[in-house]
């Protein structure tokens, strides 16, 4: 004898408990699709709590709320969008408005069928929280094409939301912003927005992909709330947040460096099982493979207190020349000669008068050039140093003036190699990609 009893699933972790009857013992066993759970109620998630995934129990939203899916046994379960209120008193300390992390306003972008936006809309009317689902197809084609159109823009339409078609999710700012014209009009801001595996129509390579995600994020923050989130979908490897070489990185969409480039910081990253159906492939209503480990990319608005896990980071780097003088005559007496070679001088000068608060300054490798290797009339102390995004976004174009900030502090204390400065940074690159990139340059293999 089974019994099966289904939690309502969450974007976050899918989970339900199957009950077994054996013959003199009962027992219980937990299967979680994308994520190990206890046979417990589901996890919550936050919004932001410094960028760090919360790992407690949680009580349903309301313990007499009773909800029917389909066939399977009702029970009080807690909510697959509970994550959207239910820690906010949690994150006081954060953020001074009280009601700052609580979702009131969730759009949907290039929603295929429209069959993510129908499997949430009941239980997100329930919250009381707005959904906005949009898709690019003006509405004929979408019936035309999609042969669940009518039923799943009826089902959003029946729970009190919007379905809207024609949104062209390049350019946001159009439909929700003053793009009308009308100067009295209210911008609507999100508190999330989302947008599930993008891809170009039709097949492309990675470079209409990349333009495609770079010009999504450019007009999504122009209608994402002070503390909301993006959040973005992608397959296996298309992200390239933690590439281990810098050949897999270009081979990626670059995501966090397009986020970046927009004032966006990658604030986490967690895996991704989509529980809907996935019917657009290419512009056709059929389905698509997803690969063995989607992720879901989170970006939000820097605030000082979110921090990026160190192996999710961006990063730039460059190489500092030191000349070094035959005695501590060359240095200044504020730090000896000895601190500067071992790199800890030179990172606590570009640390404190450097960079902005929020960007982490690391040496991580050095090495000792003579004479006859520098070609000049002294040894050389060569540097290598990295900008990190830790609470702050790394630009190529930021991280180069903080290069040049650095040679301007730096050569207060000693001499820099005249012919080597004024090297532009390289350009951002995941943090992991940082010590096997080291190791293949001092070593020669991978």
């Amino acid at each position: 004898m089974k019994i099966l009893a289904m939690y309502p699933r969450t974007s976050r972790a899918y989970a339900c408990v199957l009950f077994i009857g054996l013959s003199r013992s009962l027992s219980w066993r937990a299967i979680s699709l994308g994520r190990k759970t206890a046979s417990r109620p589901m996890l919550a998630g936050s919004l932001h709590d410094g960028c760090r995934r919360r790992a407690e129990w949680v009580s349903p939203i309301c313990q007499r709320q009773r909800l029917t899916f389909r066939r399977y046994a009702t029970t009080p379960t807690a909510s697959k969008w509970e994550f959207a209120v239910a820690a906010a008193a949690d994150r006081k300390h954060i953020f001074s408005s009280e009601d700052a992390d609580i979702i009131r306003k969730i759009l949907v972008c290039g929603d295929g069928d429209l069959s993510y936006c129908a499997e949430i809309a009941a239980e997100l009317d329930q919250l009381g929280i707005e959904l906005y689902a949009t898709v690019l197809e003006e509405e004929d084609i979408h019936n035309q094409v999609y042969k669940y159109s009518r039923s799943n823009t009826g089902a959003i339409a029946s729970s009190g939301h919007k379905p809207m078609f024609g949104v062209d999710a390049t350019t946001l700012s159009k439909y929700f912003g003053n793009g009308d014209g009308d100067d009295d009009s209210e911008p609507i801001l999100f508190d999330r927005i989302q947008f599930n595996f993008p891809h170009w129509r039709g097949k492309a390579n990675n470079r209409y992909n990349r333009q495609l995600l770079n010009d999504f994020l450019q007009s999504a923050v122009t209608v994402l709330s002070p503390r909301g989130e993006i959040h973005v979908a992608l397959c296996d490897g298309q992200g390239g947040c933690s590439a281990t070489s810098l050949q897999e990185w270009k081979g990626s969409w670059t995501a966090s460096m397009f986020a970046a480039e927009h004032g966006l910081l990658l604030a986490r990253i967690f895996p991704y099982e989509a529980q809907y159906n996935l019917s657009s492939h290419r512009g056709v209503d059929r389905p698509f493979k997803l690969g063995n480990s989607p992720k879901m990319h989170v970006f939000v608005k820097p605030n000082g207190v979110i921090k990026t896990p160190r192996d999710i980071q961006l990063c730039c780097r460059h190489e500092l020349h030191i000349v070094i003088p035959d005695d501590d005559d060359g240095t200044s007496a504020i730090c000896s000669l000895d601190q500067i070679l071992a790199g800890d001088a030179i990172e606590n000068i570009i640390q404190q008068n450097c960079v902005p608060d929020g960007v982490r300054v690391e040496v991580p490798a050095r090495k000792i050039l003579e004479i006859h290797e520098s070609h000049g009339s002294a040894r050389v102390a060569v540097f290598l140093v990295v900008y990190c995004s830790e609470r702050y976004p790394v630009t190529r174009e930021m991280a180069d003036e903080w290069r040049a900030t650095a040679e301007l502090e730096v050569s207060k204390f000693i001499p820099l190699r005249e012919n080597r400065r004024g090297r532009t940074v390289s350009h951002p690159f995941p943090y992991p990609a940082l010590h096997p990139e080291i190791k293949y340059h001092t070593t020669g293999k991978r």
